[in-house]
């Protein structure tokens, strides 16, 4: 089936099949024939509902992992290798919608891949290399086996408009040269300090934000390392790490009073204090006109970025994201493995409704997203349109063979198939 509407109004969050409005998980025929007699429903001066389209399948192995970015598809081949495991993994670069095969590279390294980015002619790949945390990165050009450089560091992110990468070590941000591997600039970590990404545009960050002990508060240009902005705030002896939370174009520091006060980036201009309890939390880059801040097991505190003023907490709430006007959370329930997705009011932190079962995927036009819904019991995924204003569902289409792997981009899911193949649908 696809593109049918199906208006659900507040969908309960007890099992996929409350979700799709029918009384108890079906044989995948039935349950095929069930949502037909609805689209054959639609008035006949409705557009007619295109059928679903054959997916293009993309062979790979069991093991083999995907990395999706914009317009590319890299698959990587093999299993995550234990750390310290040299091994040679070939990544094939696809174009997408097409699906078409553009390179094949050959990278070797000594641990489990986490993260592969194709800037220009040279694929970067980012590896574990031992079970510690230390981490490696290693430049090889694209259709080669050619190693052009590797580093053990941590990939923070690549620009490739300037030919940068930018590393991270427990001593130092470095921005080196994408193409040689040759520093351009260094910001070393004090041992004191704390150096913190944020401002992120796409896949790189606009500003570095360095934090000490002492009290010293800089702001970097993460393109030349240059600083921006500084400032002094009272010392805080042992207590840098923790107390600095870049948020979007603001970072929040303990300044010595109760609370903590903002700054604007990225010239650390002062804007507000606030006497919120948010010790022990952790804070959200992005949660659309709010900065939401999270506690273990004490839910969600939401603050006004513009005054720093508290405007409401709620300790149901374990994660929330923007989605139009609204927020998408989850519960932080003990022992509940389905916590449901919850529509929540940005303005006053109370619950709207739920999707029950269905699983965000990608936000869409117009406020609403895309998700998925897997029944339970079948390797059988439903993807729709949600629109959290309305709390309804637009079933866009059900596919099967499916092992419970789908992300979104360029227009398609892309999901893993039981057979470990990649497939892939138009969202339309």
């Amino acid at each position: 089936m696809a593109n049918g509407v199906i208006e659900l109004g507040e969908v309960p969050r007890e099992t996929p099949a409350a979700a799709l409005g029918t009384d108890r998980l079906m044989p995948r025929r039935a349950l095929m024939t069930l949502l037909s007699i609805v689209l054959l429903a639609v008035p006949a001066g409705a557009a007619p509902i295109p059928q679903l389209d054959r997916p293009t399948v993309v062979p790979a192995r069991l093991g083999d992992t995907m990395f999706l970015a914009g317009d590319r598809m890299m698959l990587v081949s093999g299993s995550a290798t234990l750390v310290s495991q040299i091994s040679h993994r070939v990544v094939r670069s696809f174009a997408l919608p097409s699906a078409r095969l553009l390179s094949t590279t050959t990278v070797t390294v000594s641990g489990g891949i986490n993260q592969v980015v194709l800037a220009g002619d040279t694929v970067v790949v980012s590896y574990q290399v031992d079970a510690s945390g230390t981490w490696a990165t290693v430049a090889v050009e694209e259709g080669t086996d050619r190693t052009r450089w590797r580093s053990t560091s941590r990939l923070i992110a690549v620009s490739e408009a300037d030919g940068l990468v930018l590393l991270g070590t427990d001593t130092a941000v470095t921005g080196i040269d994408l193409s040689s591997g040759k520093a351009r600039w260094r910001l070393v970590r004090p041992t004191d300090g704390y150096i913190a990404e944020t401002g992120w545009d796409a896949d790189y960050p606009r500003w570095l934000v360095l934090l000490t002990d002492s009290g010293r508060l800089e702001s970097h240009d993460p393109h030349t390392g240059a600083l921006l902005a500084a400032r002094t705030l009272p010392p805080r002896p042992g207590r840098a790490n923790g107390l600095i939370w870049p948020v979007d174009d603001l970072v929040m520091a303990d300044d010595g009073a109760p609370g903590f006060a903002a700054y604007q980036l990225p010239g650390l201009t002062p804007l507000w204090h606030t006497d919120a309890d948010l010790s022990g939390s952790w804070m959200q880059a992005a949660c659309g006109q709010l900065i939401c801040t999270f506690r273990q097991q004490r839910g969600l505190t939401a603050i006004d970025p513009d005054t720093g003023r508290e405007l409401w907490e709620n300790p149901d709430w374990a994660y929330a994201e923007p989605v139009g006007g609204r927020l998408l959370a989850t519960r932080a329930e003990r022992g509940v493995d389905d916590p449901g997705l919850w529509v929540i009011d940005p303005a006053t932190g109370q619950a709207l409704g739920n999707f029950g079962g269905w699983e965000f995927l990608a936000p869409a036009a117009n406020g609403s997203f895309y998700a998925k819904l897997d029944v339970r019991g079948e390797y059988l995924v439903h993807y729709g349109l949600l629109d959290p204003d309305t709390l309804s569902v637009r079933v866009l289409g059900t596919v099967d063979d499916v092992s419970n792997s789908c992300q979104t981009t360029a227009g398609l899911l892309i999901c893993r198939l039981i057979d470990a193949s990649v497939a892939m649908w138009p969202l339309r």
